[in-house]
């Protein structure tokens, strides 16, 4: 969300009326063009040890759990070795952001309550309502809380289209045409792309404004010096301005 908000903010730049948010630099990294189609992934992750048979499943997600607390004794050091196979990382990944959206979720409700979720929203016994908030998919959320929401708010639009759109960089490409000061870091392989949405940064940034890893997954690649140098790069040219007293 990050990088696609970064994105966002650029392409209004220019007709933007809030002078807080234009910046003299926009370095988006790893953005979905798609947010819709990334949610996707991220529920396939999550349901990736149904590949598991199911006499094994059970074990396999228990051995998961234990290489993740040997892990965490460790250090902090990149490995050279991969420590999981696909559908165990796959889960993990679509894990970290289902408990991401469970306290979207939560912390939304607790703010407007939808009427949505059965258990009660208690601060301090939040064991009941985290157990059901997190059978809820990103699709789930967006069909059963993000699209009721914006649909009562009056939107002459369809809720659904609405923020299908929004939530889609393609709907801003004529703004981030016009913006120079934006640079793209992207992996190839990134896996909340969509087949065609390289070929649309491509089509969309300069050449100097985009800078493509073959390998890296999603912000997988951060520790390795070259991708660092090539953030740091992304912000070259920029002086300091001094501050100004009110």
């Amino acid at each position: 969300m990050g990088a696609l908000e970064t994105l966002f903010i650029a392409a209004i730049a220019p007709t933007n009326e809030l002078p807080l948010l234009k910046f003299d630099r926009y370095v988006a990294i790893s953005p979905p063009v798609r947010l819709l189609h990334g949610a996707a992934r991220l529920d396939e992750f999550y349901r990736a040890p149904l590949a598991w048979p199911a006499a094994e499943c059970a074990d396999d997600l228990e051995n998961t759990f234990l290489k993740v607390a040997a892990l965490s004794q460790g250090t902090l050091t990149p490995q050279t070795t991969l420590l999981f196979d696909a559908i165990e990382s796959q889960f993990l990944i679509g894990l970290n952001f289902r408990l991401v959206l469970r306290d979207v979720i939560y912390s939304s409700q607790r703010r407007h309550n939808q009427g949505v979720l059965q258990h009660p929203l208690w601060n301090w016994r939040r064991g009941p309502v985290y157990q059901e908030i997190l059978q809820y998919s990103y699709q789930d959320y967006f069909d059963k809380f993000a699209v009721p929401y914006y649909s009562a708010c009056g939107r002459n639009s369809p809720a659904a289209g609405m923020l299908e759109q929004a939530g889609d960089l393609r709907t801003y490409e004529t703004g981030l045409r016009a913006s120079p000061a934006t640079r793209v870091i992207v992996n190839q392989n990134d896996f909340l792309l969509a087949d065609g949405d390289l070929a649309w940064l491509h089509a969309t940034f300069a050449p100097e404004q985009l800078t493509v890893f073959p390998q890296g997954g999603h912000l997988g690649n951060l520790s390795n010096p070259t991708v660092q140098k090539a953030i740091l790069a992304a912000l070259a040219g920029l002086k300091s301005s001094p501050l100004k007293s009110n």
